[in-house]
């Protein structure tokens, strides 16, 4: 005769080894959840297995945002060393045309026409270079414009 099959039971058991005060908040976690402190740390154990996946998807991409972040400011940092650069060249370039004029004008005689012309010389320059600037302004503008909305 054949003896019956005993059915096994599978009653694994889990330690968790808490302080005193991590199994009081336990207990209180589990209080306020209206379950068990088994049930509710089957339940936490179950979730974090499911979504363990998400969490660790989660810091890679934290860990790419941070890098995000940081080329994004190298890359900010870059463009202001620039604009300071090149503002510090126009700056000199303006004193050295500054000097120019100063001596251009310290060495005109004391003749009216000769200051008269020197002054719309120098009108006539300011009229050119400001024609320059506002269709260079309006060419890197549109450029610009053509660069942020192109796909």
């Amino acid at each position: 005769m054949e003896e019956p099959k005993k059915s096994l039971r599978f009653s694994p058991r889990v330690e968790t080894r808490l302080t005193i005060a991590d199994m009081k908040r336990l207990d209180d976690a589990a209080k306020a959840a209206g379950k068990t402190r088994a049930d509710f740390s089957r339940q936490a154990l179950l979730w974090y297995l499911d979504n363990q996946e998400k969490l660790t998807h989660d810091d890679r991409e934290a860990e790419v945002a941070q890098a995000i972040r940081y080329a994004t400011d190298q890359h900010i940092k870059a463009t202001n060393q620039g604009v300071d650069r090149i503002c510090k060249m126009l700056a000199r370039q303006g004193a050295a045309i500054g000097t120019l004029y100063e001596l251009s004008w310290m060495a005109l005689p004391d003749d009216e026409n000769a200051r008269g012309a020197f002054e719309a010389a120098a009108n006539t320059a300011k009229q050119k270079m400001r024609k320059h600037v506002e269709r260079d302004e309006a060419d890197l503008a549109t450029r610009t414009k053509k660069v942020i909305t192109s796909p």
